[in-house]
């Protein structure tokens, strides 16, 4: 049974073009058949971040996602991380010959039971403490620790355990990071925790420099760090995002501005680091190891080019294709369960699309890459700012717009559970 939950989007059509609202009008008309399960919200302010936590409540199929409210300092009050649940597929099965209703041919729901309330619920906020929240990761050996990226330059983590069950307004955050020579417009702009490394936490600024630091090294009385442990400039043009190789301990990778990746292993001096220049050639933004193979890397840039590295040769990428005509790509996620299934999302038409990388780029015509292409979510009105995979059923994922929408959502089986068997 597919299931449908579709709040309206907030008034925003002074900002949106004729285009986009009547793509939305498509779209919505045609969601019973695009999905097996689709779920809409609105928030006051966007979201830059989404994450679905590795937990789920067997009883009530209960999901939580890690969000962030974003004002761009209009109202620093509401600048926040929290985070909310959702209940999902199949937590209540009623659809039974018992209650088939032969007047009106379809199943009715026996008023005796009452289902979890399938909106998002509120269970934590934390406010910020300053700037905004560019991004929001937790640690993946404890999902509890949460850690964020501030315009201001600062990285604050917070112990979700130490602010209470609703709206924290007290203690402001657990750690700052900080190195005190930055300088107030160094922002700091992605985060990603070591998969192997308890505690290890990767950093990358505006000025180009990526920073590794080890959280068990704070100072207990002034709750900060200011020197990391370990410090390189990547791209003195800003660097985007950065990735840790899944199965290692110590491989980490970046991109920015300059279309370099940059290659950094841990163990070595800064010196040593690895910069390649690539094919892209509008800016890098996003970047993602894939969750099975350690030597692939997925980068998109400013034009929509999406690209496929091998990292040992960076010399040409071993697939290439577009996300959309000069699509901002503004995030990328391998699937945790699919190896060869990844999601892209841009800021421009504000599309999520999946692909399975490991099919043939051109479709029967060899003209496009509709080969690759399974799946297009075109609910959003203005740019996506990330999308996260559940952990749990290998289609569901969660994406968060400009437009303040959040949607968690299932493409239909039809259209898609042939797909990703296929290994990279």
């Amino acid at each position: 049974m597919s299931e449908l939950i579709i709040e309206e989007p907030p008034e925003l059509s002074s900002g949106i073009s004729n285009d986009v609202q009547q793509r939305y009008t498509n779209w919505k008309k045609n969601t019973k058949l695009l999905y097996d399960y689709l779920n809409t919200n609105t928030s006051k302010w966007p979201s830059l971040s989404c994450q679905f936590f590795p937990d789920l409540t067997l009883t009530n199929d209960k999901h939580r996602i890690l969000l962030s409210l974003f004002t761009s300092q209009q109202v620093p009050q509401d600048e926040s991380v929290y985070i909310s649940s959702v209940s999902t597929m199949d937590h209540i099965k009623w659809s039974s010959i018992n209650n088939f209703d032969m007047d009106e041919m379809e199943f009715k729901l026996d008023n005796s039971v009452k289902l979890h309330d399938k909106t998002l619920e509120e269970e934590v906020r934390i406010s910020y403490p300053d700037g905004d929240c560019n991004r929001c990761r937790y640690m993946p050996q404890n999902p509890d620790i949460i850690g964020t990226v501030s315009s201001n330059g600062s990285v604050y983590i917070f112990d979700r355990t130490k602010h209470g069950n609703k709206i924290s307004t007290g203690r402001k955050f657990e750690i700052e990071c900080r190195n005190s020579s930055d300088a107030a417009e160094d922002e700091s702009l992605s985060l990603a925790w070591n998969y192997q490394v308890k505690g290890t936490l990767a950093t990358c600024q505006s000025n180009g420099k990526v920073r590794v630091w080890d959280l068990t090294k704070f100072d207990k009385a002034t709750q900060r760090i200011e020197s990391p442990k370990r410090e390189s400039v990547m791209d003195a043009n800003g660097v985007n995002d950065l990735s840790w190789m899944v199965n290692h301990t110590s491989i980490l990778a970046s991109c920015g501005e300059s279309n370099m990746i940059g290659l950094i292993d841990t163990r070595q001096d800064s010196p040593k680091d690895a910069v390649h220049r690539t094919t892209h050639n509008d800016g890098i933004n996003c970047i993602e190891f894939n969750y099975r193979n350690d030597l692939l890397v997925c980068t998109g840039d400013s034009q929509g080019q999406l690209k496929i590295w091998d990292i040992r040769d960076f010399k040409k990428p071993i697939k290439e294709w577009n996300h959309g005509d000069h699509d901002p790509i503004s995030a990328i996620q391998w699937n945790p369960q699919m190896p060869n299934i990844v999601a892209t999302a841009d800021q421009k038409n504000g599309l999520v699309k999946l692909w399975d990388a490991a099919a043939d780029i051109a479709d029967q015509d060899g003209e496009s890459n509709d080969g690759m292409l399974l799946f297009v979510h075109g609910g959003h009105m203005l740019g996506v700012n990330d999308i996260s995979w559940s952990q749990h059923d290998p289609w569901t994922i969660c994406s968060v717009s400009n437009d303040n929408s959040i949607h968690i959502w299932k493409p239909a089986a039809n259209l898609v559970a042939s797909k990703g068997v296929t290994p990279l």
